[in-house]
């Protein structure tokens, strides 16, 4: 469970991502880079590899203080965590303190060598719970401590639309089959 310090920190970030971009002699330069705002929101720096290009935030709620986020790769790009992991030239999410959610952009590798995609994140104590498609893991977070370099890499096509499609036509048929 957050505290309340972390809540006030949130909002704090809420409110420096609403500022306006143009620096004045009023306002500090917060320079945050992508790794130092995972850190402030509970998670190891290596989560998300180098090099990235950009990276955006957004507030979305007050309570918990959510905001959603989209980072931006050069290429399609592979880093070896675990396993061999995949992220999309954009990648994105919604991120609150010691969870992200709702990932589309990045995949995992298992060892059957099929490519699962990765939706949820979330801290509990020194551990990091993944939640796949298909299954969930639990690792250390010390293993995400370093900033990875990724490799530029193939593009792994997004089935899940296709999926989802397939899945409510098949729906359909059985309904209309049934009537």
């Amino acid at each position: 469970m957050a505290t309340a310090n972390s809540h006030i920190l949130l909002l704090f970030l809420a409110l420096v991502a609403l500022a306006p971009s143009t620096p004045s002699a009023a306002s500090p330069n917060l320079d945050l880079n992508l790794h130092q705002l995972l850190q402030l929101l509970g998670f190891p720096p290596g989560l998300i590899p180098d090099p990235v290009e950009a990276f955006a935030i957004s507030p979305v709620g007050l309570l918990p203080p959510t905001f959603n986020f989209t980072v931006h790769f050069k290429e399609p790009c592979y880093v070896q965590y675990v396993n061999f992991n995949y992220f999309a030239p954009v990648f994105s999410g919604k991120i609150t303190f010691g969870k992200i959610s709702g990932m589309i952009g990045h995949k995992n590798q298992f060892p059957s060598g099929e490519w699962i995609d990765m939706y949820d994140v979330t801290v509990v104590g020194q551990n990091l719970v993944f939640k796949f498609a298909t299954a969930t893991v639990t690792y250390d977070r010390a293993q995400f401590e370093e900033v990875k370099t990724c490799t530029d890499g193939p593009l792994i096509p997004d089935h899940s639309k296709q999926l989802i499609s397939q899945v409510l036509l098949f729906i359909y048929r059985l309904e209309t089959r049934v009537l």
